[in-house]
């Protein structure tokens, strides 16, 4: 182990930053075997596995510690002491093994920001919600409004296509009597004749319809006459 950049850490720290031993802060000795700045414990205990790699291949002796959260931290301390001694003297890692810790470390920290990144959109988002939160009631309402809009907007739709067939149905047709229709039509010829035969014997000898009123009844138009007198039935026209 080289003399140059030689530091001297306590094996108590040592032990503590290989094994993740809780409530211990060795962010500054993971930082010194690891080459970087650690500003987290996560980091920190990234870093232990490698720490007891690089610190096995220099202190052989470490292999033979074993730790269990079961024991007493205090005489595992003191077994290694008796072992190691008080006081461990490291360098920083290098090599395959400071790059690989340095990957992790990276990898790492990218995460480290994408989740401070996430964190506050969801403190954002949070904020949002409870601003919005009010308008919810009255936005159920107005959903609950529309719903019945669609709902009648449907049954008018329905209505309409009833209607539509109807009046399709009823396009060309005339809704009139045909009996009705001959019947009008004679009763108006048979007015027209009468109003013609009055007027011309009025006009040509108005005294000789008093001295012979006979004749003049004679000339006025029978209650038969008309289109449709004659023929096999009343419907035809004809005399």
């Amino acid at each position: 182990m080289s003399d140059s950049n030689r530091k001297v850490f306590s094996v108590e720290s040592v032990l503590a930053l290989v094994v993740g031993k809780e409530g211990v802060d060795v962010k500054d000795l993971a930082g010194y075997v690891a080459g970087r700045s650690i500003g987290c414990d996560c980091c920190a205990k990234a870093v232990a596995p490698f720490a007891a790699s690089w610190l096995a291949r220099w202190y052989p002796r470490f292999l033979e510690l074993e730790w269990n959260e079961g024991q007493d931290w205090n005489a595992f301390v003191a077994r290694a002491s008796k072992s190691l001694g008080a006081n461990i003297s490291l360098t920083p890692m290098d090599g395959p093994t400071k790059a690989m810790t340095a990957k992790v470390l990276d990898w790492l920290a990218e995460s480290d920001k994408s989740l401070a990144a996430q964190t506050a959109a969801c403190v954002e988002l949070e904020k949002r919600v409870q601003e919005l939160e009010p308008w919810q009631g009255q936005a159920e309402v107005l959903q609950k409004k529309v719903d019945e809009l669609e709902g009648k907007i449907k049954t008018l739709n329905a209505d309409m296509g009833g209607l539509r067939r109807q009046v399709a149905e009823y396009q060309g047709k005339v809704a009139i009597s045909h009996d009705d229709l001959m019947q009008n039509i004679k009763d108006a010829i048979k007015d027209g004749l009468k109003g013609m035969v009055v007027g011309g014997v009025a006009a040509g000898a108005a005294g000789a319809a008093e001295a012979d009123a006979a004749p003049a009844e004679e000339n006025s138009v029978p209650d038969d006459f008309g289109f449709g007198s004659s023929g096999a039935n009343s419907d035809g026209f004809g005399f």
